[in-house]
């Protein structure tokens, strides 16, 4: 475990600490103050993002989306040359959590890096690992990021491991069944019958009070879950620009919302459906199996040759996907998390009672 949890948290004594909360470390480029962005540091970020990751160039509007629109604000840390250049960063995507009676902010770990000139070796103190434990220092606990997580590749998850500290839950696999496309299929089934119900389907075009308060039903019978309000599926879904999004949903016969599906096309570059986001209300009893199979048939009219889904496999949630014969599917992800304070949750108590679907993570 990591020596920055709660009250176990030690000063920072390896950098000189100016004003608080800005640091100053020298490097080989020079002297590098490490401080919370400031606005107007967009094109110093991208300039070292897209050096760093020069085979993944991101413009302005990716980073405005992620970060300045972000309804629950930005939360970054910098490593600035005297001359503006960005050379280091370690920021998180927040996000508001319900855990028990109680709601707090998560952060999912994104976009961290360093320029290759401050590189240094993961059992030295370098410019990353600073600007790291400054971003840890600052924003880590109850009343800041309870829960710091992500979804890492395999080369994110080693280097995690060793500097992130990163806590492994769950490995990752996903519900996955295979499905035969099918050229003129209509664009939705005129009717869906699921457990002896009959379920109209429907294109969902904006979020709203609606889908606000199916959400609110999902939420009370899960004791930790990301919330969901019409402000974030909106930012999450139809503001991104770097993925389509189409969502849909299933009601009964008197016009009642009891499921909602945000799916993504030929996920991770190959012909599959990923279902991004799954609300559903367990009081209607076939309104999963209808939202699941409204999901297998927009596989097939686009031309899809599987469905996938991911959640946490103790959830009820996963039941209806193993019921409908889907299998599980290794991924190459490893879902990780840190709880800044125990006392409220720990990393066990997060896999086993935490709610995900792959739209709380940046792979979809």
């Amino acid at each position: 475990m990591s020596d920055i949890r709660g009250t176990d948290r030690k000063p920072i004594d390896f950098v000189v600490q100016t004003e608080d909360p800005v640091y100053e470390v020298d490097t080989a480029m020079g002297k590098v103050t490490i401080a919370p962005y400031q606005p107007g540091d967009e094109a110093a970020i991208l300039e070292c993002w897209n050096l760093v990751f020069h085979w993944d160039h991101r413009g302005l509007e990716q980073w405005n989306w992620a970060f300045r629109d972000n309804p629950n604000g930005i939360h970054a840390w910098l490593g600035k040359l005297d001359d503006g250049r960005v050379v280091s960063q370690f920021c998180g995507l927040p996000v508001r959590a319900k855990v028990g009676d109680e709601t707090f902010t998560f952060a999912q770990i994104v976009d961290s890096m360093v320029h290759p000139e401050c590189r240094s070796g993961l059992k030295k103190r370098g410019v990353f690992g600073r600007t790291l434990l400054a971003f840890a220092y600052a924003l880590g606990g109850r009343d800041q990021e309870l829960v710091q997580f992500g979804l890492p590749n395999p080369p994110a998850y080693r280097l995690g491991v060793q500097t992130l500290y990163y806590v492994p839950l769950m490995k990752s696999y996903v519900h996955a069944k295979r499905v035969e496309p099918e050229e003129g299929l209509p664009e939705l089934p005129p009717s869906i019958r699921a457990l002896r119900e009959v379920y109209s389907a429907h294109r969902v075009e904006t979020f709203d009070a609606e889908h606000e308060a199916l959400f609110a039903r999902v939420r009370a019978r899960h004791d930790v879950i990301c919330e969901r309000d019409a402000v974030y599926l909106d930012w999450r879904y139809r503001a991104n620009p770097n993925w389509k999004y189409e969502s849909y949903a299933v009601r009964t016969p008197d016009g009642h919302l009891v499921g909602l599906a945000v799916t993504r096309r030929d996920w991770l570059g190959q012909p599959q459906l990923a279902i991004a986001e799954w609300l559903v209300d367990d009081a209607s009893p076939g309104a999963a199996p209808a939202l699941l199979k409204l999901c297998e048939h927009v596989a097939r009219r686009d031309g899809q040759e599987k469905v996938i889904a991911y959640f946490n496999p103790v959830a009820d949630e996963a039941r209806v996907f193993e019921d409908a014969d889907y299998d599980l599917e290794a991924t190459q992800f490893r879902l990780v998390a840190h709880s800044y304070d125990p006392a409220t949750v720990t990393e066990g108590h997060l896999n086993r009672h935490w709610y995900y679907t792959l739209g709380d993570f940046d792979v979809v």
